[in-house]
């Protein structure tokens, strides 16, 4: 890195003063924040230095070894990362740096050269591509699963409520950590009537309303009871624990690395295997697509109706769909 670093200054190109994504804020919803903040701290941990960080070489050689070393799973197995996962992470750096830029940390030329760091191509996504990538989920595993957890205890009643509200509207993992009791209304539309979740989605500039099922909305009232009771006031809706089951009640919302790992035990409970929270969402994507996939577009907040039928749709075609063609 140093002889990289040394010719950079001799090209009189300017460092810069040292940042973090906090220049961020107003710019970003919290999610995405909060997203860009785990991936440019993951690659300023890799860079090993502030120096090292701010050259565009190091986010290229960053690239290189995402790619070949992959991540360990928490007991141990080495898996690759997928290409979406490696480009979502050097969009967040490059969007960190772009940022630094407007706001005078580094030079725009600077910023420039990490723009000009490609991501990995579709060849690549062609030949890593993962076979668990997208877990179809049918209607019955869905109900065992969001039924699995223990609802005579506290933990448990959080972790059902938080399963019916993926299960029910489809939101991301990172909208349902952050959602707040203010963000539930009941909302009447002529005859149609019912709860609505208001969510700051990706990529959007204001909170946008998702259906909400009753039955997501009970588990949720049942739970914010039963928190009450053990004098926890908060007003994010799924909050945690810092004891094992329901020791310790937290008035904190929970993280999205433990609410992945909540879907993760209650699928495998059931005898699901690789399920991820993301499935949950394509979950209800597939069951709306039946009626309508406009509806299922809407309620994912998808702005494009191809990334609803490309990635969010998992039925196959009907068996005999085509016998009476001719």
């Amino acid at each position: 890195m140093s002889t990289a670093i040394a010719r950079y200054a001799q090209q009189g190109l300017e460092i810069g003063r040292q940042f973090d994504t906090s220049i961020l804020a107003g710019l970003k919803s919290p999610n995405t924040i909060e997203q860009y903040r785990m991936h440019f701290a993951a690659y300023s941990a890799f860079a090993g230095g502030w120096a090292a960080a701010t050259q565009p070489a190091t986010l290229a050689l960053w690239r290189q070894h995402l790619y070949e070393a992959g991540y360990a799973t928490r007991d141990g197995e080495r898996r690759a990362y997928s290409v979406a996962a490696i480009n979502q992470r050097l969009a967040a750096v490059r969007g960190v740096m772009a940022e630094a830029a407007q706001q005078g940390y580094i030079s725009h030329e600077l910023a420039e050269q990490f723009k000009a760091v490609r991501g990995l191509t579709q060849r690549a996504n062609k030949e890593r591509k993962n076979a668990h990538a997208r877990t179809p989920i049918s209607r019955a595993d869905m109900q065992r699963m969001v039924d699995a957890p223990d609802q005579t205890t506290l933990a448990g009643r959080m972790h059902h409520a938080l399963l019916l509200t993926l299960a029910t509207c489809g939101m991301r993992i990172s909208e349902a950590v952050a959602l707040r009791a203010g963000d539930l209304q009941y909302v009447e539309d002529g005859e149609r009537r019912g709860w609505v979740a208001y969510v700051l989605g990706k990529n959007m500039d204001a909170p946008e309303g998702r259906a909400l099922g009753r039955q997501a909305k009970a588990a949720i009232d049942a739970w914010l009871v039963a928190r009450a009771g053990a004098g926890v006031v908060s007003d994010y809706i799924f909050t945690g624990f810092t004891g094992r089951g329901d020791r310790d009640p937290q008035a904190t919302p929970i993280t999205r690395q433990a609410a992945w790992q909540l879907v993760r035990r209650y699928s495998e409970a059931v005898g699901l295997a690789h399920v991820k929270p993301h499935d949950i969402r394509r979950f209800v994507g597939t069951q709306l697509a039946k009626r309508d996939i406009r509806i299922a577009q809407k309620q994912l907040g998808h702005k494009r109706i191809e990334t609803t039928a490309q990635h969010y749709v998992l039925d196959d075609t009907p068996v005999g769909v085509t016998d009476d063609l001719l």
